[in-house]
């Protein structure tokens, strides 16, 4: 798959910088706002977690970097998709991925005295997370002009993630008479989210986005927060390759007791490669 993924990439990346060497670029004018506009990015996050995670009387660190999440990736479906007219847009963004990595964790069996109570092992985790969000954007300022456009949008909406966390025991551990292995448990919420993006175009090749949004507010997560660095650059008039930065913090905790307790506080932080098709 590793390979697969990063051919795709590579092959794409190529044979668009040869064609666009022979096909004019689209500028960015009045008229054009006022057409239905349609984006479409699949896209690769490589993707660094540093997370602490309580799942009933089990905790650990889970401070896994790309590398091997990528060598332990089952499969992962990331796509963008984008639509508007004039001042308002769409914008809707879909992850599905499933990973296994081996961690250390601590089994406390009586909270009030965990000194005297924790059971340290090792085991297998595994994550199935479903995360999808779809905004409105309105545009409240723009500005056109011969050599730059640029543009505020205020963003509303909304991010529903579904995360189902497995955990098995290695073998010979001193945990394995236990019921509470092997785990599996799904956690789903909603976060309402309010943010701002700010898009510059460039010589109308380039382009350089920005986008921030909060939210959560106890509604799903306690809070949430998500910021993404984007530069762009037009190959032809239909495709842009880009390259960006995000940062995606999560703090969940589903006010449970007992077994059915789970806390995340998660920072998901990485660059991400894409292509943009445009109609």
């Amino acid at each position: 798959m590793r390979t697969i993924l990063l051919s795709l990439f590579l092959v794409l990346g190529i044979s668009c910088f040869f064609l666009a060497q022979d096909l004019p670029s689209k500028t960015v004018t009045q008229e054009n706002n006022h057409k239905w506009h349609f984006e479409l990015t699949p896209y690769f996050w490589a993707t660094s977690i540093y997370s602490t995670k309580e799942i009933g009387p089990v905790s650990f660190e889970n401070d896994t970097r790309f590398k091997d999440i990528f060598e332990n990736l089952d499969y992962a479906i990331p796509i963008h998709f984008e639509f508007g007219k004039e001042n308002w847009t769409v914008i809707t963004d879909f992850l599905y991925v499933k990973d296994q990595v081996d961690k250390d964790a601590q089994y406390t069996i009586f909270e009030k005295v965990p000194e005297k109570s924790t059971i340290y092992f090792s085991g297998d985790y595994t994550v199935t997370k479903l995360q999808c969000e779809a905004l409105g954007a309105y545009t409240v300022k723009r500005s056109l002009d011969k050599n730059s456009t640029w543009k505020i949008d205020l963003l509303l909406g909304f991010r529903y993630t579904s995360q189902e966390n497995s955990l098995e025991l290695k073998e010979g551990s001193v945990l394995d008479t236990l019921d509470f292995f092997p785990y599996s448990h799904t956690e789903q919420y909603l976060d309402p989210l309010i943010g701002a993006a700010y898009t510059l175009h460039l010589c109308n090749k380039w382009k350089f986005y920005f986008r921030g949004d909060i939210g959560g507010f106890t509604v799903g997560s306690d809070f949430t927060s998500n910021l993404i660095a984007d530069i762009s650059y037009e190959v032809f008039q239909f495709m842009d390759v880009n390259l960006a930065y995000r940062w995606l913090y999560t703090n969940y905790d589903n006010g449970k007791t007992g077994l059915a307790y789970y806390s995340n506080k998660s920072n998901e932080i990485g660059p991400i490669l894409s292509l943009t098709f445009k109609w």
